[in-house]
């Protein structure tokens, strides 16, 4: 038992670091990939928004409209890799820091209960400084 979650925690940690790559070359447009418009964060931009034809996003009340349902939100991690490998970058990253307290002897239902309030925490955070216009120009 001990053997299978010391090479799962290894195994989250090694696709967490491989996602890391993913969502930093995706940015710096380097990823070999032929399909630029999921996997380049440049053009992957275009997968999220609602555009007209020639290519602008369409604008509602100064807001872009958002491709489908959720686009901009709850599904946004099926519009691009950048969000995608991001998303899975996290929670492998998480869920092996999880295991590792486990072997420690650290983790009761209060640290995991912990464990899950931080990443709310964390998910909010990012979606008040990300959206409003605290941190924009």
């Amino acid at each position: 038992m001990i053997v299978a979650l010391i090479i799962t925690a290894v195994l989250l940690s090694i696709i967490s670091g491989f996602s890391k790559a993913i969502c930093d070359l995706s940015e710096e447009g380097k990823l070999k990939f032929k399909n630029y418009f999921f996997w380049w964060k440049d053009y992957a931009w275009k997968n999220k928004w609602k555009l007209k034809d020639n290519g602008v996003p369409v604008l509602k009340n100064g807001q872009y409209i958002p491709k489908f349902w959720q686009s901009d939100n709850l599904f946004v991690i099926f519009t691009d890799a950048w969000h995608l490998f991001g998303f899975i970058m996290r929670v492998t990253f998480g869920a092996s820091f999880l295991i590792a307290g486990y072997l420690a002897g650290a983790v009761s239902l209060y640290y995991l209960f912990g464990a899950l309030v931080n990443y709310i925490v964390f998910i909010g955070v990012f979606h008040i400084f990300h959206t409003y216009k605290i941190l924009k120009k």
